[in-house]
């Protein structure tokens, strides 16, 4: 088999992953977001991110990931047949576009859907804060990568460029890269999930210096100083390929003296003579390292720690960087929990998901043995897989970040669940908050069940969108916004007391039976979310804005006015709140921190 009849072999078994075809006709688009980022529940990212309407205007996907000062435009293109040679570059032209739809504040909102909409708004209010240090463009597609799509997508790169620049001139502009994700790209990312070092090629070092060999019994190293220019060369050549074994890619430059990378790159220039002192250096692992005369001799290279380093090296040809030199350790070892141990602890300053490092708390060990008595769901807490979990993901898969997003939004926390996510896995205060003791899997099948059901309303609306009522379509206007559904779902669980007919003590306590299954506690909620849904509206304040609530907004009126709402029509509720309580038990854990 040849290698192109590999990857379109695997592509087509990543694509046919049954829970991708709820996001046809951009199963691309969602598998690639998956793939590249290390997304977990692609149906709560879809619920903002796809934006595929009448008026989508070239766009099929805005993700917008704050924490990490990431955001994602992409058009999608799926060939009726994987054998056809390349996609229309026309297709990919578009995005200019979509661009100007997207980036021009002043485009009158009736010629945005509504998806697209409250998207761009979110977008635009997050460059203006400088939240986002890189925007990509991507052209998705299940075709071969083709040279004359790179060529329009320059193009559109360009255009990005400028008109972030124009639009939003008092912000710092971030790094802005179009790119083609083919079904070779996408297969590459797939495989880069259990490969450590993706350059395999044999590479010399150059020597300018003394180095020294430090060994173990299944692992041998070596240090010396490198020069900048060599490392800068690599990473101008291979790109993100370098950092194959890094949690996290280099930190876009951005002209701030708060910007780590611009401060490392402006070192580089204007003090090259203590550019070696100030820096950390980088960590590499390799397959093989041998000294030669002209240097030392590597098989395969990837960068573990030392991608801010590598990426802030200045790129322009008058940059020489002579003189300038950086400590760097190779490593080799075949010993593959020994690579990982390598790459986990040279990322510990600076995890990409912070959740990975909770995968042994002992809440998550206890958890993952609850879960293991419930019918028909998957739980691996904080614990990610490789490909084989990419190929194969279970339809029942609860992911952590959606658990933890499930439990804060009925907890009255929307703001954290939407906004401020990695908060959770990164203090030990807000962690404990969510997972303790007092947190059980049944509890978290309880909540996470409600944000389900609450989406699976917002999709069923969306189908039938031609026949709803205006009433049903002021719902829908509200959930089509970014964070809707996290709002909602703090608002039902606030109402709690009013649903179940008693007061609750803790609300933590609250579960279904253990033999119900999260699939059968969604149908448990639904009648309840689609009694309440026509409330849903009044939680809108802000009519204008592309979220429901923006970061740090106190929504205790909100749900109080909702609460008083809930209270008044309880008696015509009075069957589906009694039918729903009937399924609802308390435990004995105790109350929460």
């Amino acid at each position: 088999m040849g290698k192109d009849d590999s990857i379109r072999e695997t592509y087509s078994a990543l694509i046919s992953r049954a829970d991708l075809e709820q996001f046809k006709p951009n199963s691309n688009a969602m598998l690639a977001l998956e793939l590249k980022y290390g997304l977990d529940d692609l149906r709560t990212v879809a619920d903002d991110a796809l934006t595929d309407d009448k008026l989508d205007r070239k766009c099929d996907l805005l993700y917008i990931d704050r924490e990490n000062g990431l955001a994602v435009i992409a058009q999608a293109y799926e060939a009726d047949s994987l054998d056809k040679a390349q996609p229309p570059a026309n297709k990919a032209a578009d995005l200019n576009t979509a661009l100007t739809w997207i980036l021009d504040g002043q485009v009158p909102s009736a010629e945005l859907g509504e998806k697209l909409r409250a998207a761009a708004q979110d977008l635009r209010s997050a460059l203006a804060g400088a939240e986002i240090s890189t925007l990509e463009i991507w052209f998705v597609h299940n075709l071969p990568t083709s040279p004359n799509v790179d060529k329009e997508l320059r193009q559109v790169e360009g255009t990005a460029a400028s008109l972030v620049r124009h639009h939003f001139p008092d912000a710092d502009s971030p790094e802005v890269r179009a790119l083609q994700v083919s079904r070779d790209r996408i297969v590459s990312w797939y495989r880069n999930q259990d490969t450590a070092i993706l350059v395999s090629d044999t590479l010399t070092v150059p020597k300018i210096g003394a180095w020294f060999e430090q060994a173990g019994s299944d692992w041998r190293a070596i240090c010396t100083s490198i020069p900048a220019a060599w490392l800068r060369d690599l990473y101008t050549q291979y790109g993100d390929e370098l950092f194959s074994a890094n949690v996290r890619g280099p930190i876009p430059s951005r002209r701030s003296s708060g910007n780590i990378n611009f401060t490392i790159g402006q070192t580089a220039k204007s003090d090259p003579d203590h550019f070696w002192a100030y820096n950390n250096g980088i960590t590499a692992i390799v397959n093989s390292i041998n000294p030669a005369e002209d240097g030392l001799r590597i098989e395969g290279i990837a960068i573990v720690n030392g991608a801010q380093t590598t990426g802030s090296l200045p790129r322009d040809k008058n940059s020489k960087l002579e003189g300038v030199q950086i400590l760097a350790r190779f490593v080799e070892s075949s010993n593959r929990d020994v690579i990982d141990g390598i790459i986990r602890y040279n990322n510990s300053q600076n995890p990409i998901k912070p959740s990975d490092f909770r995968s042994r708390d002992r809440h998550q060990q206890r958890l993952r043995k609850e879960f293991s008595a419930i019918p028909d769901v998957t739980y691996l807490g904080t614990r990610r897989g490789g490909r084989d979990d990419a190929a194969k993901k279970p339809s029942n898969y609860i992911s952590a970040d959606t658990a933890a997003q499930s439990l804060a939004s009925f907890h009255r926390d929307p703001g954290t669940a939407y906004h401020e996510l990695k908060q959770i896995w990164d203090r030990d205060d807000q962690y404990a908050t969510y997972f303790g003791d007092h947190t059980t899997a049944t509890h978290i099948v309880f909540c996470w069940s409600l944000l389900r059901a609450v989406q699976y309303l917002k999709q069923d609306y969306v189908t039938r969108e031609e026949s709803l009522t205006s009433s049903d379509k002021q719902v829908l206007q509200f959930l089509r916004k970014r964070g809707a559904t996290f709002l909602l779902v703090s608002a039902i669980g606030s109402t709690i007391d009013s649903i179940l007919g008693r007061a609750v003590p803790s609300s933590f306590r609250l579960s279904f039976s253990p033999q119900v299954s999260p699939a059968e506690a969604v149908k448990v909620w639904y009648p309840v979310v689609l009694a309440l849904a026509s409330l849903a509206p009044s939680l809108d304040v802000d009519n204008q804005s592309g979220t429901a609530f923006q970061r740090h907004t106190n929504i205790d009126e909100r749900l109080a006015g909702f609460q008083q709402a809930v209270a008044a029509i309880r008696r015509p509720l009075a069957d589906i709140f009694a039918t729903f309580a009937a399924t609802v038990v308390e435990d004995a854990t105790p109350e929460a921190p």
